[in-house]
């Protein structure tokens, strides 16, 4: 398992526990997709299936199908472990920004868009304006943190749907957006198909996008995969 290939699967990762938070609705107990991503950095493209496995109680299976096969298994604890069946040699390891709860899209089907999330993570409201007939919030720290590298957040609201978010720093300068479009309902509540994220660096930016589909609910959903075990004799890198 090339060291490259592992940082696209955690950063792959992190943006797919976005829609397996979503899951939580209260009717639903198991959900799967398949999920494409797209993402281009330094003029390089790169294209990555796979399909997604995620049972209320938090676990969470990615299997990737292309262009290798790699299969991640997370939990609501942020245990994580990636998985190469080639080299049978697995890579574990714990953060809690990996967990399968604590993620943003969450807030979609769970009908708590009016924030994203921000409040509990120590952000407040201090603009609200409409450009046209979009409604937009603005968000500022709500204990001061120069040191904090996210200074102030935007999301606009198309009908109450949030169709864009964005990040900046105390200078202004923005570090991340991310645009949601494509919405359908899954089990009566608007989610977004499709997400494009862009982050800023110093010299580059990446950009990356994720469209989901396939999505199949509850006894529908029963693919093997949901309780997935890694073999016992793995090598543990």
């Amino acid at each position: 398992m090339t060291f490259c290939f592992q940082l696209r699967c955690r950063t792959l990762l992190a943006a797919f526990l976005l829609y397996s938070a979503a899951a939580q609705s209260q009717s639903l107990e198991k959900l799967s997709a398949s999920v494409v991503t797209r993402q281009v950095q330094q003029g390089k493209s790169v294209t990555i299936k796979g399909d997604m496995y995620y049972q209320r109680n938090g676990n969470m299976v990615t299997h990737f199908t292309y262009p290798r096969e790699v299969i991640i298994l997370a939990n609501k604890l942020g245990e994580t472990r990636i998985y190469d069946p080639k080299q049978n040699a697995v890579l574990r390891y714990q953060n809690a920004m990996f967990s399968t709860q604590t993620t943003q899209l969450a807030y979609f089907l769970n009908g708590n868009t009016t924030d994203m999330g921000l409040t509990q993570i120590g952000y407040v409201q201090d603009k609200t304006y409409y450009v046209q007939k979009l409604l937009v919030t603005e968000w500022k720290l709500k204990v001061a943190d120069p040191k904090a590298q996210i200074q102030r957040i935007k999301i606009v609201y198309d009908k109450m749907n949030p169709v864009y978010m964005h990040y900046a720093g105390g200078d202004g300068k923005l570090i991340r957006k991310v645009f949601y479009y494509n919405y359908q309902p899954i089990e009566g509540r608007p989610f977004p198909t499709t997400s494009t994220e862009i982050v800023y660096a110093d010299k580059d930016s990446s950009v990356s996008k994720t469209t989901y589909g396939g999505f199949l609910l509850n006894g529908s959903a029963n693919s093997p995969y949901f309780n997935y075990t890694i073999p016992a004799n793995a090598k543990v890198h």
